[in-house]
């Protein structure tokens, strides 16, 4: 008797592939170079038996990157702290698996260019600048830009020649990290993975928690001691308003009227945050050596 097949879209390029009782998750990439990046880093972490992915199946398509589908996972919530603490702990096993993995190495991985990659972003919100004013107003741009601008001459200061590279995921945004019905923590989504100091996905890490929790830094390095042992030069990077930057670029990305329903959204959001950033620079100062 023949398996009973059916597939459902469940995003552009993603499909839910249900096969008799199973069911798997198909992801296909237009560029062959990122789904054998996104390979090899599954094949390489199976490897040594790294329990936070989901493990990538064979397929004849060198586009198709094909892995079990687990019912029950949910994103996690930077808004529990059950879920910060795991979530971190996850990505720093992660970050450790340079121990056995040389990921440097590899000629699959490209280094993080977060600088160049800051400086780009800016730049795109200054050039956009007009469109921008009308949802935020002149002086709110202004304020953006002025932060961002400080940051990035904060940052040139601290960089340094930094050592230890190893594998980062590249987008520990929280629908990346889910929680499965086990309660393990699984990272998906490797597409933007590449090598750098594991400092620098941990301060992008706290860019994307600290919204959640009123951008109260002192209270998440009390709870995430690990935190206090960043070098000055991931400690800068928590000053750059990155999320904001990035929400409002996205905004400009999409049809009109899809514009005016997120602008409700993020003014909001961009005011707490703004209001939020002298104390958080303040924070921030105060934890540099």
């Amino acid at each position: 008797m023949a398996i009973e097949k059916n597939i459902r879209k469940v995003k552009e390029n993603v499909w839910k592939l249900v096969e008799g009782d199973a069911a798997y998750s198909l992801k296909r990439y237009k560029s062959r170079s990122t789904a054998v990046k996104v390979d090899y880093i599954h094949r390489q972490l199976h490897a040594i038996q790294f329990p936070n992915i989901v493990p990538v199946l064979e397929t004849d398509d060198p586009l198709l990157i094909m892995q079990p589908w687990f019912d029950g996972t949910r994103p996690v919530n930077f808004r529990k702290r059950i879920d910060r603490t795991d979530s971190l702990l996850a990505l720093r096993a992660l970050h450790n698996s340079s121990e056995q993995i040389d990921w440097d190495a590899s000629p699959y991985l490209h280094r993080y260019q977060l600088l160049d990659k800051w400086k780009d972003r800016l730049d795109r919100f200054i050039d956009n600048r007009t469109a921008l004013e009308m949802h935020l107003g002149k002086q709110i741009v202004d304020e953006i830009v002025s932060y961002s601008q400080l940051a990035l001459t904060v940052l040139r200061k601290t960089k340094r020649k930094q050592t230890g590279y190893t594998l980062l995921h590249g987008d520990v945004v929280h629908h990346n990290i889910l929680r499965d019905y086990n309660g393990l923590i699984r990272f998906i989504d490797f597409d933007l993975a590449c090598t750098g100091p594991p400092g620098v996905e941990l301060a992008l890490w706290v860019h994307r928690v600290l919204p959640n929790i009123g951008y109260h830094l002192d209270f998440l390095l009390a709870e995430q001691t690990v935190l206090n042992h960043l070098d000055d030069a991931s400690k800068a990077m928590i000053l750059y308003p990155n999320e904001v930057l990035r929400e409002w670029l996205h905004l400009l990305s999409l049809p009109e009227d899809n514009q005016e329903r997120l602008a409700r959204k993020l003014i909001p959001f961009t005011d707490t945050a703004l209001s939020s950033w002298p104390k958080l620079w303040y924070d921030v100062e105060r934890i540099m050596k």
